[in-house]
């Protein structure tokens, strides 16, 4: 598991195996005298090596999908933000593709027993 600070107002946290990283972008907002905050969660990522690069070299590639949300801040900025922390902490390195996209999810449904009023 890994946790770091973007900037003073977005942290990500994910987990990791030997072939991935996936993990949630928050946006914080801290209360006046700093003993708690609220996160939103703005974004997912995917951190992967692709196996077919036909024409590029071996690379890792980053994929951050933003909510359609007020606080989500800008994108590309955070996309790079993650990229260079995610370097720092040795779960990824140069050379490497970053993108981001937009997202919401449309709906859902339990297959199965989820809950545990069910």
């Amino acid at each position: 598991m890994h946790r770091f600070d973007l900037n003073e107002r977005f942290h990500a946290r994910g987990s990791e195996t030997s072939e991935t990283r996936i993990g949630e972008i928050y946006h914080v907002r801290r209360n006046r005298i700093g003993s708690g905050s609220v996160s939103t969660p703005i974004a997912r990522y995917f951190v992967w090596r692709p196996e077919y690069i036909e024409g590029a070299a071996p690379h890792w590639r980053i994929d951050c999908y933003f909510r359609k949300h007020k606080l989500a801040g800008d994108p590309k900025t955070l996309s790079r933000l993650l990229a260079n922390n995610l370097q720092d902490a040795g779960f990824c390195e140069k050379p490497l593709w970053v993108s981001w996209h937009r997202s919401d999810e449309i709906s859902g449904e339990s297959i199965g027993t989820l809950f545990a009023d069910e």
